[in-house]
């Protein structure tokens, strides 16, 4: 029995464990870039001479979606790109830019030949689900942002410009015939830098 421990103590050693922590946002990595180059798409579309060499003040109160932040900031790019001197109180400017959104959202889409998962309830464990046999599968994320703009001037109240609802779009996806990918599109990763 004592000839058995180092061999025993050994193997405990080797079959040790390993953890490793890991966390998980609420949207993968894809789904928010599908998203943001929406935004981009979006933005880039906006033209608005009557805001070039005029005190702006952004105003965000009807703009109500999600990633909220990086959408404030690609429209505040855009107004510095077409010559606006942003200010950030609204009693310094000239023009109150009022920013809301339609739609901001991926819409999935799948078509497969083949055959499903099929979930199999398994008693005190959970449900477990057999992997996909897919023969042709086609998967589509489709990315779409909506966005409008009204500028109002800030002395009167007065309408001095709107644009929108623009449209931009961003897809992300995949064609495969068992297994093997043939075709894939990643329209937002070809666009050009401003």
């Amino acid at each position: 029995m004592i000839r058995l421990f180092p061999l025993v103590a050994a193997v405990a050693l080797w079959a040790g464990c390993t953890t490793v922590k890991e966390t998980h946002p609420p949207r993968t990595a894809t789904e928010q870039l599908i998203l943001s180059h929406a935004m981009i798409d979006v933005a880039a579309q906006i033209e608005a001479d009557a805001a070039a060499d005029k005190k702006v003040a952004m105003d965000f109160t009807y703009l109500k979606t999600i990633d909220i932040e990086f959408c404030k900031g690609e429209l505040r790019a855009r107004l510095l790109q077409l010559g606006a001197n942003l200010v950030t109180n609204s009693t310094d400017a000239e023009i109150i830019v009022e920013a809301r959104s339609p739609g901001l959202g991926i819409d999935n889409k799948r078509t497969m030949i083949g055959i499903p998962s099929i979930p199999i309830p398994i008693p005190g464990v959970g449900l477990f689900e057999t992997p996909d046999l897919a023969v042709v599968d086609y998967k589509k994320q489709h990315g779409k942002a909506g966005l409008s703009i009204t500028g109002i001037d800030a002395a009167t109240g007065w309408h001095v410009f709107s644009v929108g609802p623009l449209l931009g779009d961003a897809i992300h996806s995949d064609f495969k015939i068992i297994g093997l990918t043939l075709y894939q599109n990643r329209k937002y990763l070809d666009k050009k830098p401003r």
